[in-house]
């Protein structure tokens, strides 16, 4: 049997390039190797730089023992699911289902990142914190959110641990203060979050479909700051390109709210994950992993989800100016294939994201990440 390969799988070899002028055949059989999920795996040389690969290398499920169904996996993510609950509907451990969402979020980053070249937005945006937390509810978090005002599309999420505020007891707030001896949440959080979300939006006015930008957000203090220490979103203020709008967060969440593109994407998130639901007994107990969660369900609104549930329309993806043939093209191919890093421009958020650089209250070593997620 011929086999084909679009690039050695080797990060260094002079192979390792995913659009070449010439096909790639500088490689040759290697024997094979047997397992049961897979039977048998014929393996090849790369006469590039002398290490051998196989066809599981190009796989989704690189290293994995079984199959599970991503598409499955999603759905049940998106529909209020617990890790505990698919696992029992699947037959596999947590662990099992942690990894494949993993999996599944690296491949749904990659997927939109390839997409995002041809966008044309023709929108304006807003943004907002949306709060939950991570591990206790000492350390709320502050995920915030970029989205399409028309399409409802989310262009960023970025994630920020915050302090604990509001009403407590004397017990309480001593204990708030022992667990601050040990992780301290930074007071800029928001505001770096927020510059990070910036520079998003940003990307999105590059695209040259609109003259200027409206970014519309309430009227949190951190806001302002973000912009004006971002010096070219400073600049693309004051040439009116970039149009910093505010609104009280006081004003009805009607549909005629400014943010209310935001506002319905707040409530999405917290009836559709259940580790946002409102006094639940099911929450993150770790920061990398909640993002990847959110990641893969905002794959899930943006590509695969209509605009709106009653109308035979198009995702939220196609209303913000995306092909709707190449999104068809991506998602015929997304987990035929793994994702490579080293062919994914990412920005900052995603990157996080990606390489699990975010640290966890109260984590003591830094998140375990496979090689192979960094090829």
């Amino acid at each position: 049997m011929d086999y084909s390969f679009p690039y050695c799988p080797k990060k260094g070899c002079r192979y390792h390039q995913e659009h070449l002028t010439l096909p790639y055949t500088d490689f040759e059989p290697w024997g094979s190797y047997f397992t049961i999920t897979f039977g048998t795996v014929p393996r090849f040389l790369c006469h590039g730089c002398g290490h051998t690969f196989s066809t599981q290398t190009f796989s989704v499920d690189y290293y994995a023992k079984r199959k599970i169904d991503y598409l499955d996996l999603l759905s049940r993510l998106a529909e209020t699911s617990s890790l505990s609950a698919i696992g029992r509907a699947i037959g596999a451990s947590t662990d099992s289902v942690s990894n494949r969402i993993s999996r599944a979020c690296r491949q749904a980053i990659a997927f939109e990142a390839r997409l995002s070249r041809l966008r044309l937005p023709n929108e304006h945006l807003a943004a907002d914190g949306f709060e939950s937390f991570c591990v206790s509810q000492y350390f709320p978090n502050n995920i915030q959110l970029l989205v399409g005002r028309s399409s409802q599309f989310v262009y960023a999420a970025d994630y920020a641990t915050i302090r604990r505020k509001g009403a407590m007891t004397t017990a309480q707030r001593a204990r708030r203060e022992a667990l601050e001896q040990v992780y301290k949440a930074d007071p800029k959080a928001v505001q770096k979050s927020f510059g990070r979300i910036v520079g998003e939006s940003l990307r999105v006015l590059s695209d040259n479909a609109l003259p200027y930008l409206d970014l519309w957000t309430d009227k949190h203090r951190a806001y302002p700051r973000a912009i004006d220490s971002s010096p070219c979103a400073k600049v693309l203020q004051e040439q009116g390109r970039l149009r910093h709008q505010r609104v009280s967060s006081r004003v009805p969440r009607s549909v005629d709210n400014p943010l209310f593109s935001v506002n319905y994407l707040d409530r999405e998130i917290r009836k559709d994950l259940h580790e946002h639901v409102r006094e639940t007994v099911c929450f993150g107990r770790n920061v990398n992993r909640q993002m990847e969660r959110l990641a893969l369900y905002l794959f899930e609104h943006n590509f695969r989800r209509k605009h709106r549930a009653r109308w035979k329309g198009s995702s939220h993806a196609i209303v913000a100016g995306y092909e709707a043939g190449e999104i068809a093209k991506e998602l015929r191919l997304i987990w035929k294939r793994r994702a490579m890093l080293s062919f994914t421009a990412l920005d900052e958020s995603r990157k996080a994201t990606w390489r699990r650089l975010r640290q966890t209250p109260l984590g003591k070593t830094p998140d375990y990440l496979p090689a192979y997620a960094v090829g």
